[in-house]
């Protein structure tokens, strides 16, 4: 699984640049002279470049080699950051943050990549340990641009990710294997089969509504909770709400492990289980409003609900049909961002 680790760094890395920007959003506006209202364009045009990027480009990966892909994007990245950490007028910087957002696509192209390269019985454990490594970007980026930034410069991280994307670019370059070249498909055609893919097969269908509604209610309850916390009889600031999310430790720690579970007893069981899981946390959190520990043991269990499914129905679609993964991939991960808008 030593493969499977450093695609898992590589996957961590790569989704932190999307994060990098919220906890350096104070150190800007300040340097800048910039309202709160206008810094937090930052944040929101990253991830529009994000999802105009899994919605138009991410098919490509159909009818492309992925290896080919990953190093673009990963390059595109490193390109987009260094122009972050040199660019001295905002309206430049939002479009380098941006086109940031665009090539961000090395941890959802990676997924699809790996599910071809491994065999379908250690499939589940391998998009865990890469899921967690992802998760870890997530959870950790903005501890990260945070003290990097208060010691150094909000520019420094940006600056830091683009040596690190620098780096990633070499080694895929250098060490990722090259796929069976794919048949070749115009990109109309890719974009157009995606209604016809979610016709087609039943457990898209259902792994693109499940994580959407897995998504949109964590979504929903992290910005009810940050409310819930700010008031009486908490009165807790920034910093002490943010620390709740390290519960997803736990999450983190126990990808592994489920993916090994979806392996073992198939991704359907594990997505009903993931449901419980969720639901249990929703229940608890509803029922333990004035209690710490309550809403610890809550998120807990509702992030273990999200993030097992996310494993069990990637598991899912990437085994229906190899040809059509990053189409797939797509649909779900577009699934999951709209649940999280609609919520």
């Amino acid at each position: 699984m030593g493969f499977a680790f450093a695609l898992a760094v590589i996957a961590g890395l790569s989704v932190a640049n999307l994060y990098y920007v919220q906890s350096l959003l104070p150190a800007i506006a300040q340097q800048l002279d910039l309202s709160a209202s206008t810094v937090l364009l930052a944040p929101m045009v990253i991830q529009i470049g994000l999802a105009i990027s899994l919605l138009l480009v991410l098919p490509i990966g159909d009818g492309l080699e992925r290896r080919q892909l990953l190093v673009k994007a990963a390059l595109g990245t490193a390109i987009a950051s260094a122009a972050i950490s040199l660019l001295p007028d905002f309206k430049m910087l939002l479009i380098a943050w941006f086109v940031l957002g665009l090539f961000a696509l090395v941890p959802y192209l990676l997924p699809a990549y790996a599910s071809g390269l491994v065999a379908e019985d250690i499939r589940g454990k391998t998009l865990g340990v890469i899921l967690s490594g992802q998760f870890s970007g997530i959870l950790l980026s903005r501890s990260f641009s945070g003290v990097v930034g208060e010691q150094f410069g909000w520019r420094s991280v940006f600056v830091f990710s683009s040596l690190v994307m620098a780096v990633i670019v070499v080694w895929m370059s250098n060490y990722l294997p090259v796929e069976n070249k794919p048949e070749p498909i115009s990109y109309l055609s890719l974009q157009g089969s995606q209604l016809r893919l979610l016709r087609s097969y039943s457990d898209l269908r259902r792994s693109c509504v499940s994580q959407s509604l897995q998504f949109g209610t964590f979504m929903g309850v992290w910005s009810a909770l940050a409310f819930h916390l700010s008031e009486s009889p908490w009165h807790m600031g920034p910093a002490l709400i943010g620390a709740f999310g390290l519960v997803g430790i736990v999450s983190i720690v126990a990808a592994p492990s489920i993916g090994r579970l979806v392996d073992q007893v198939g991704a359907a069981k594990i997505v009903v289980l993931s449901t419980l899981c969720s639901l249990l946390g929703v229940v608890l959190l509803a029922s333990f409003p004035a209690s710490l520990f309550g809403i610890v043991l809550g998120l807990v269990f509702l992030d273990l609900g999200v993030q097992g499914s996310y494993v069990a129905n990637q598991t899912r679609v990437f085994s229906i049909d190899p040809a059509a993964r990053s189409r797939m991939a797509c649909l779900l991960f577009f699934s999951a961002y709209a649940g999280a808008a609609i919520y």
